[in-house]
Order: structure tokens, then sequence, then C-alpha cells
């Protein structure tokens, strides 16, 4: 099930040329003109900058994963009823799902429901011993990490899919990098491993996972800033960036008196919006704003 969105307003005039340039690593994140997009939503974002903080991500969450104990393997993942081992059984699937899609398998999503196909993997994996399946991942991580690095600025705009429907190839890794920085959270945090916050992830995935949450917002427009992500939808596509000017991150009114400035922790909120925690408890700011961005977490903690 694919949510249909309504769209978003285009950027235009001087605020679209005041952001779309690239900038380096220790700049905010924007995009370049001739960045391949979506039909239906855009993210103002380099994808060679993402795509290194994917592969950094996996690096990082693929040590956490060596050095686990067998006991931290079989422990309770943040995940309703998955250990930190049915995670990485997760992991293998996702990895290998994004795979099949890249090599031209468009059917690979059929009859995909994000609440129910992923536990249906782990389960019918769960005979497979722990032991096993991290060495699976670690061998997935390694063979992932190879494929992003080696991929050419000519593949960014090879077609695709995901859940939110088709995309040029480098959304669907940035699909792949905020499901699999969540599930590196649901992994570790119970066991009190400390994930540090990266901007380099937290920034795009942010914006990636407001646009998921737009499509489940209503019908009505919504321009809304939230923590350092502005996110607009109207008539076009839906639109997301990185606010990268002092102008911009002071203008609490925005560009509609119904808009609304939210605040939070960036890693926190991609989290509520995932389904992981109640949206009020991390995000201040104007009660109804707040529970139009709450629809995603709805649905993936709904039944089917």
């Amino acid at each position: 099930m694919r949510p249909n969105p309504s769209g978003s307003t285009v950027p235009t005039g001087s605020e679209k040329q005041g952001r779309e340039t690239i900038v380096s690593m220790n700049e905010p994140l924007v995009h370049g003109p001739d960045v391949p997009q979506a039909g239906h939503f855009q993210l103002l974002f380099d994808p060679g900058t993402v795509l290194a903080a994917v592969v950094g991500h996996r690096r990082r969450f693929r040590d956490s994963v060596g050095s686990l104990t067998d006991e931290e393997l079989a422990s309770a993942s943040r995940c309703e009823g998955w250990t930190v081992a049915d995670v990485l059984r997760h992991g293998i699937w996702v990895d290998g799902t994004f795979r099949r899609i890249w090599s031209g398998e468009g059917s690979t999503l059929k009859d995909f429901d994000p609440r129910t196909t992923p536990n249906e993997f782990v389960e019918s994996n769960r005979a497979v011993p722990d032991e096993e399946i991290r060495r699976r991942y670690l061998s997935s991580t390694e063979d992932m990490v190879i494929e992003l690095e080696s991929a050419q600025s000519e593949r960014y705009g090879d077609p695709s899919v995901t859940p939110a429907g088709p995309v040029p190839w480098w959304l669907s890794v940035v699909h792949l990098g905020w499901d699999s920085t969540v599930h590196e959270r649901d992994a570790l945090s119970p066991l009190g491993h400390k994930v540090e916050a990266n901007p380099a992830e937290t920034l795009p995935f942010l914006a990636y996972c407001l646009v998921l949450s737009s499509f489940f917002a209503g019908p009505d427009p919504l321009d809304v800033r939230v923590a350092d992500i502005r996110l607009q939808r109207g008539s076009g596509p839906v639109t997301a960036w990185a606010i990268t000017t002092a102008a911009e991150a002071d203008d609490e009114r925005l560009s509609d008196p119904t808009s609304a400035v939210l605040t939070g922790e960036p890693t926190d909120i991609i989290d509520a919006l995932s389904g992981r925690a109640p949206l009020t408890d991390v995000l201040n700011g104007q009660p109804a704003a707040i529970e139009r961005l709450g629809g995603l977490a709805t649905y993936f903690t709904s039944s089917n």
C-alpha cells in the first residue's frame, strides 16, 4: 500500500536559487539543480554526500554488531517481539530486497506491507542461529558498502522504487539509510550502547521521514519547520530541505500564517515519526501541526 500524496509547493525565485548549491561536508547539505528527483517528492540534498553518510553509518553499525555478545544478540530490541538478532535478520532482508530492485525486479515490493511483511521474513528465518545471522549481516554490509562507494553520479537517476513509490536510485538509498539508522538504535539503545548523532545522517533522514509523514497529513497545504528541516506541500511535489541561512532560520512565521515551527532533537523526532515514541514527547510547538505529522507513526503501529 502506498499513500497518495497531494503534492507541495515547489521553491521558486531567489529562495530556490539560494538553496540549489552543492556544499561541502562541513556545511548544510543542499542539492544542485540537476539532481534527479521523484515525481511526487523532492529532497534538496547532494546525493554523493548522502551516500557517504549511509556508508559511514553502515560501517559504524557493522563494528557495533561485530562486538555484540551472544547474550546481547538474544536480548530484546526496541521492536516489539524482535531480538537484536531479529533486527539483523530484517537488515539482511532489506539489503537483499533493494539489490533485487536495483537489478530490475520491480515486482519485488508487490503486496508489501510495512506492518507485516518484514516480520514474516524475520519469523521465517528464526531457525537460522543468531551467530550465522550476524555473519550474514556483516557480509551483506560489506557488499552494500562496496556498491555504494563505487556508485558514480550517472547512477543517481537510475529508476528504482521504494514503499513510497517510484524514485531515482539515490532516493532509494535514502530510504535504505533511514530504515537502517532507525534499526541501529532499535538494536543498540536497549543494550545501553549510545549511538552518536551525525548531522550528515540526521538531516536527510529527518527530511525523508517528514516527506513520508506528509503523505498521511490530510489534503490541506503544509509548510512547517521541524528542527533544521523545512517541509512544504501544496500543488506540486512535496519538498524538504535543510535550513541553510540565518534569515530562514529566523523566519518563525514561514510563508503561511497557518504554518508552524516545531523544535526537538532530530534523532528523537525521526524515531517518533517512525513509531518508536509519541511525537508529543519529542516535539514542541503548535499541537495541530504535531498531530498532522503523526499519521505515518499511526500507520506503522496500526493493525493491517
